[in-house]
């Protein structure tokens, strides 16, 4: 509200009617001694009243530029971390799909192209017939495992995953392939997982498919899989800090150009214990497993 729009003092006595005139006159020197007093407390009242107006005023004015300048000098807003990182609305595959939409927008080609197309979903798979199964067991086996007993058997109680495809044929990215762009894809399937975790409490369980990333013989391609407790405990800050502290870039347009090596190694150390070959078993044509063997590169 601009100080022209607040209304005037009211002065209630200019609009009182004198029905006795005569009454008025006999007690003049009482009136004119009752007008001195109402002068004088309607002089502390509009001092005190444009004082208010003045404070208010000020106080406005301060949290205006404050929200628009936050750095107080007069150029652009400068908003904190915590306020700019983005949150779904909700929780869920709904979110998930939110945040999916939202990182796809800030990993960038070097002519300006989103990097891959991110759809988010809970964990399942198509069946061929139009249908879709429910991917309730992963089962992670080591390249030197001899048996069974060598496996580990995971069961999420709440899934989420985010599948990457290039705008190239068969899911490929358009472009001269480079250590830095495979870095940037990881990294961004370490985001959302990240974001995911942070945003919703109830998921235990994050899978990202790199579609972009040609399969290894055998298997039907490569995944990014992370579970809730394994992270906490390898790298316990990636959940509990902003991800703007702990991911290189996150929140803002990346190309791969922009990472230096320093960087590079670092998104490597971050991720390379989540990267697995993946491929699907089904169990009585009405669930799957997803089989998981850690990559070695």
């Amino acid at each position: 509200m601009t100080e022209s729009a607040l209304p005037p003092p009211i002065d209630a006595a200019a609009r009182i009617i004198d029905a006795e005139p005569a009454r008025a006159a006999e007690s003049s020197a009482t009136a004119r001694s009752d007008r001195a007093r109402s002068k004088a407390y309607r002089s502390r009242f509009i001092v005190i009243y444009f004082a208010l107006a003045g404070v208010l005023g000020a106080g406005l004015g301060a949290l205006i530029f404050l929200t628009i300048d936050g750095s107080g000098d007069g150029g652009s807003a400068k908003p904190t971390a915590a306020a700019s990182q983005f949150a779904p609305s909700t929780t869920g595959e709904l979110g998930a799909i939110e945040l999916a939409e939202q990182v796809q927008r800030h990993y960038r080609l070097g002519n300006g192209n989103e990097l891959v197309n991110i759809v988010a979903s809970r964990n399942t798979i198509q069946d061929g017939n139009l249908g879709v199964l429910r991917v309730r067991y992963q089962v992670v086996q080591p390249g030197d495992a001899l048996g069974d007993k060598d496996s580990d058997l995971v069961v999420p109680g709440s899934a989420i995953q985010y599948s990457f495809c290039g705008s190239g044929a068969a899911c490929t990215i358009p472009g001269a392939r480079s250590v830095a762009r495979g870095a940037v894809v990881r990294q961004a399937g370490l985001e959302l997982a990240v974001r995911t975790f942070q945003h919703d409490p109830d998921v235990d369980n994050v899978a990202v498919f790199l579609g972009p990333v040609a399969p290894p013989q055998g298997w039907e391609g490569y995944a990014m899989v992370f579970n809730r407790a394994l992270v906490e405990r390898n790298d316990p800050s990636l959940i509990s800090a902003p991800v703007a502290s702990t991911i290189p870039r996150a929140g803002k347009k990346i190309v791969p150009a922009q990472l230096t090596k320093k960087q590079v190694e670092q998104i490597d150390r971050l991720t390379r214990s989540y990267v697995y070959a993946f491929r699907y078993q089904l169990i009585g044509g009405r669930e799957a497993v997803l089989q998981l063997q850690p990559s070695k590169s």
